[in-house]
């Protein structure tokens, strides 16, 4: 059954209202942005659900290290079990300093995948950069999922597209974007997601001409974390795909198109929390669809491992995002933040 046309009508009115409170709010709190002492590098994208931000994330943070720099990575750690009104530090350079619990998962296992980098959660981010700069020497800072997070000043506006964002370009809840197309005239450079960077800025049509880069995804190969099996050849037989991602097609097409046979999806809701039942049901599910190995997200094994281990052997399969062309993305991020070509 289709919805009636005074169902779609009410959601266009809906949708523009909606449009028009995130553009008076971007203007609002605009106004007076809190500014921290050294640069600042947003990650962020229009659409609600799955962009790649927290692989972008990682792979800026890296670069900037790997530039001599001292990163921190700010984030609001959504659906934390344990919220404090305190900064959270979930990692400094040299060690892990905060639970799960403490920190959410994205943060947790950025922390985990980022040695060198600090990783610090507060709602507020502005007064997590403050601690990051006075307490642990940090000289830069990325902001994950920032680009609606205006009260804190940047240096860099990077926001992760679609085609399809552009194409059915519909604020929520009518469509997936969080803010009208037109907020892309606060954005440094895009990242194309899923396309080409000529074919997304043929789609945006008079969009202000800015940057446009492409965030290329790589799978790295199988790292065990439970079970006893020979995990360089898990290509070759089926395995069961659990995660809890916004857009879990997207990850089983990624491993489909690298050549993996997957028996089964079990997906959950982004961010679910497991529990003991849930490792149960994905043992079960694993026998049922004949998979000899359950292989699962980054994200997904820093909340699945207090559950391990299960009867069935379980892989992480790690993703990673370079931002192409890479010199020149490279150039372009330095240049932008004034940073000494020697490092620090």
């Amino acid at each position: 059954m289709t919805d009636s046309p005074w169902s779609f009508r009410m959601l266009r009115a809906a949708a523009r209202l909606y449009g028009h409170g995130a553009g008076l709010r971007r203007e609002l709190r605009r106004k007076i942005p809190m500014r921290l002492a050294r640069p600042v590098v947003s990650v962020g994208n229009l659409a609600v659900g799955g962009r790649n931000k927290t692989p972008v994330v990682a792979s800026i943070a890296r670069m900037l290290h790997g530039w001599g720099e001292r990163p921190s990575v700010l984030s609001r750690g959504y659906r934390r079990e344990t919220p404090t009104r305190d900064v959270v530090v979930v990692r400094d350079a040299e060690h892990m300093r905060a639970t799960l619990a403490e920190s959410g998962d994205e943060p947790f296992m950025l922390a985990r995948e980022l040695p060198g980098c600090c990783v610090l959660v507060h709602p507020k981010r502005a007064r997590a950069g403050a601690f990051a700069e006075e307490t642990l020497g940090c000289s830069v800072h990325v902001l994950d999922d920032g680009f609606q997070h205006v009260e804190l000043a940047r240096d860099v506006n990077l926001v992760l597209l679609t085609i399809d964002d552009v194409l059915h370009g519909e604020v929520l809840p009518a469509g997936r974007l969080r803010e009208p197309l037109h907020a892309l005239e606060y954005a440094d450079a895009l990242l194309a997601v899923d396309g080409s960077a000529s074919r997304l800025r043929m789609a945006l049509g008079r969009t202000p001409d800015v940057p446009i880069f492409e965030a290329r995804r790589h799978l790295g190969p199988p790292r065990p974390i439970s079970g006893t099996t020979d995990f360089s050849r898990l290509q070759e037989g089926p395995v069961l795909l659990v995660t809890a991602v916004a857009e879990p097609s997207r990850v089983a097409d990624d491993l489909r198109r690298a050549g993996w046979t997957l028996a089964d999806v079990l997906s959950f809701p982004d961010h679910h929390r497991y529990r003991a039942e849930d490792a149960a049901l994905i043992d079960a599910r694993a026998r049922a669809a004949g998979a000899h190995a359950v292989i699962t997200t980054a994200k997904d094994a820093v909340k699945l491992e207090r559950y391990l281990p299960l009867e069935t052997p379980v892989a992480v399969v790690p993703l990673e995002v370079v931002i192409e062309p890479v010199d020149e993305f490279a150039s372009w991020l330095r240049a932008r933040l004034a940073l000494d070509p020697e490092g620090a």
